[in-house]
């Protein structure tokens, strides 16, 4: 208990909440980490970089400039579509939120987009076949995260959206992966936008275009390999996966519903937390089998000693004594600071960037 205790108010400082019992026995027993790309890997900070209107009739680009009316028409009804949403992507388009468009009968299909009614008429906006109700429509404007806005299945405008990598995202990863664990990408993003990710971080496992239920089977199907998984996401899409998977770790910005389903919840932005979280786990497992062998071996050696009656009481009651204070004691040796998690991490080269 000593030992739990210690190493739950070490990460508690380290800025990791830690709401399962538990946890630290899981966490020190992992096998994989399978990491959510937007909001996790990333930096959740969506910026709209690119606006390209489509003709009402046609789908095609409008080759004429469209008026600034015209746009903020756009932009407002992408903003009345995220209203109340905790995604990411609802905040790139909260700026351009206008009283006067107002939506109803929202609904978010997580991991495709958000549809609502608009002035009697029904708007979509997020995946392409999504948002044209399940009907092909025409390649992508170009690389990078593309939304697509249609009425009634007719598309209106494409949004492209930015969004960075945390800073150390790769150092995490390498540290991760230099502690013997399997790491993973698992996104419902384009692929070809978690394939570039996976480059950048130097991960040769990544899967994208996974739909909730996708995630929960892929992660099923490396349980049933005899895996320990862990699994850190910040969406409510994630909640499905983060519930199936031996260990759920939130981001500090996730969604309250995701929080709630987390046994780890970051605090902080920084995911080198996580790094810390596994190493005082270890740690922990570590002086609990030392205070476990100390206490047998005392025992062995002192009971048979008492009970021949070769040990005289005052002796024996100062044996119990310093028995006990040596196990807190080792106990209390997880709350000494120590070098930084990231501090033998090497950066890991580029490796095959193949989907699964």
């Amino acid at each position: 208990p000593t030992a739990l205790t210690v190493a739950h108010g070490r990460l508690r400082r380290a800025g990791v909440l830690v709401t399962r019992a538990d946890a630290l026995e899981t966490l020190a027993g992992l096998d994989r980490v399978v990491f959510d790309k937007t909001g996790t890997l990333t930096r959740g900070r969506m910026q709209l970089a690119e606006h390209r209107p489509l003709s009402d009739d046609e789908g095609s680009a409008n080759n004429g400039e469209m008026d600034a009316a015209a746009k903020r028409r756009h932009l407002a009804l992408a903003a009345a579509l995220e209203t109340g949403s905790e995604h990411p992507i609802a905040r790139a388009f909260a700026a351009w939120r206008d009283a006067s468009c107002q939506a109803s009968e929202l609904r978010n299909h997580p991991g495709q987009g958000v549809e609502g009614v608009i002035d009697g008429r029904r708007w979509r906006l997020g995946q392409p076949r999504f948002a044209c109700l399940g009907q092909p429509v025409t390649e992508l404007p170009g690389a990078g995260l593309w939304l697509l806005l249609a009425c009634e299945g007719k598309p209106q405008a494409w949004f492209k959206l930015d969004d960075q990598p945390r800073d150390d995202a790769a150092e995490t990863l390498a540290a991760l992966a230099q502690r013997g664990l399997a790491i993973e990408i698992l996104s419902g993003d384009r692929a070809v936008n978690v394939g570039q990710l996976a480059r950048t971080l130097g991960v040769d496992q990544w899967r994208g275009e996974a739909t909730p239920e996708d995630k929960l089977g892929h992660l099923k199907a490396r349980q049933a390999q005899g895996e320990k998984v862990a699994m850190v996401g910040d969406g409510i899409n994630d909640v499905p996966v983060l519930a199936g998977a031996d260990l759920a770790i939130a981001m500090a910005g996730a969604s309250d519903l995701t929080r709630t389903r987390a046994d780890l919840v970051l605090l902080g932005e920084p995911l080198t937390g996580i790094v810390e979280a596994i190493e005082v786990a270890r740690q922990t497992r570590r002086i609990i089998r030392q205070n476990l062998g100390w206490a047998l071996c005392y025992n062995l050696t002192a009971l048979p000693l008492a009970a021949c009656g070769l040990v005289p009481p005052w002796l024996a009651a100062i044996g119990m004594s310093a028995s006990s204070l040596v196990v807190v004691g080792n106990a209390l040796r997880l709350s000494r600071p120590h070098r930084s998690a990231l501090t033998d991490a090497t950066p890991r080269p580029n490796a095959r960037t193949e989907p699964l």
